[in-house]
């Protein structure tokens, strides 16, 4: 059973299924009685879900106002617990018991994995790919814990994982505790024929897609690529994605002059992403930092090599032959990376491009991982 929500859950998930094993996420929520029944029913846990995964919607009520409580808090913590044993009870009945829980990121949901271990005897597995922890630093996304329960909770893991070699490392200097690797990983329907696909012939386009944030850094690739190509119509940039900075990029553009060389639609399901990817011919990413960067792989799974930032999340996955890696933050390194990709896109044979994925991060990889032996 997956305690969390999220694309790397389910791309998670739907790997183990086509190994057999039977996943279901469990999917956490609260809101009061009011709420409730003025709202619509599915509005309370929305959440994008594969018709081939089950999710066992663990949706709490309050059906008091927690105001008149003795310890709202501690009333709120105990709804919700109350309300995930009889979810948990009801789908024990219906499909038998979980052999573990695997518990992605110790940011949040922890106070429930620890109660269900408390109550039915499950191993927790925990797998790590939570950005921004440091010593001094760990994000948490409830009320409920503080920084020691957290780091006792990793401690206590029965088995615990992280998404790459370096983040291994990050965790064992954190909580003093072994970890091991298992990385982020696609499912075979983002891997590409290169031969299906003709990729545009009359212009050149870079793209990159993330939440539009500064941490995502996209005015850098703007910056670059107006440094190197304004008013060259031969060359072109997609941004894909949604986020505060949407107008502020738009307006970015625009200032720069290159308006009308440069995309940016906004947000995009994975068919139009799909699309988008193969309409591209390199894909670009200014990042600050990255655990992993699971959108360099899925990049790299429909045959298009990568520029990234050299950051720890995707310095594990570029090689000589899928990508090239620049200075972080440095805007004339990026544009001579970007010039040359425009003169070598040759030289990246898009089968070693998929390949060079497809066998570290295709849907057997975390069967390996979590199952060495099996």
């Amino acid at each position: 059973m997956d305690q969390s929500s999220g694309t790397f859950v389910e791309m998670h998930a739907l790997a183990l299924q086509a190994h057999g094993h039977h996943c279901a996420i469990l999917l956490n929520g609260e809101t009061t009685l009011g709420n409730y029944l003025s709202a619509d029913k599915n509005s309370h846990l929305a959440f994008r879900r594969h018709p081939e995964i089950q999710f066992i919607d663990n949706l709490t009520i309050h059906k008091t106002p927690l105001r008149f409580a003795k310890d709202p808090l501690a009333k709120r913590k105990t709804n919700i617990l109350k309300n995930t044993k009889r979810v948990i009870e009801r789908y024990i009945a219906e499909n038998g018991e979980p052999d573990f829980i695997f518990h992605h990121g110790v940011f949040d949901f922890t106070y429930i994995s620890s109660f269900l271990r408390n109550q039915y005897g499950w191993p927790i597995w925990l797998l790590e790919n939570s950005p921004n922890m440091t010593k001094d630093v760990i994000p948490c996304g409830n009320p409920f814990q503080s920084k020691a329960e957290l780091i006792e909770f990793a401690r206590s893991a029965d088995r615990r994982f992280a998404v790459t070699e370096k983040y291994c490392a990050l965790m064992e200097e954190l909580f003093n505790v072994p970890y091991e690797l298992c990385p982020n990983v696609l499912i075979d329907d983002f891997f590409l024929d290169p031969k299906q696909v003709s990729k545009p012939k009359d212009y050149f386009k870079f793209i990159n897609v993330a939440i539009l944030d500064k941490r995502k850094n996209q005015q850098l690739i703007i910056e670059a690529f107006a440094n190197e190509f304004r008013g060259n119509d031969k060359v072109k940039l997609e941004i894909i994605g949604d986020g505060r900075l949407l107008s502020e990029l738009r307006e970015q553009a625009e200032r720069l002059g290159i308006e009308k060389q440069v995309s940016i639609p906004g947000f995009k399901n994975r068919d139009e992403l799909k699309k988008a990817l193969d309409e591209s011919h390199c894909f670009v990413l200014a990042s600050h930092a990255e655990t992993f960067g699971v959108v360099v792989i899925e990049a790299m799974a429909r045959g298009i090599p990568v520029i990234s930032s050299d950051i720890d999340g995707t310095r594990e996955i570029l090689r000589e032959e899928n990508g090239l890696l620049f200075e972080s933050d440095n805007v004339e390194e990026l544009g001579s990376r970007m010039v040359e990709m425009t003169k070598t896109i040759d030289q990246f044979d898009p089968d070693k491009v998929i390949e060079s994925v497809r066998s570290r991060f295709g849907p057997d990889a975390v069967n390996k991982a979590l199952f060495r032996n099996g």
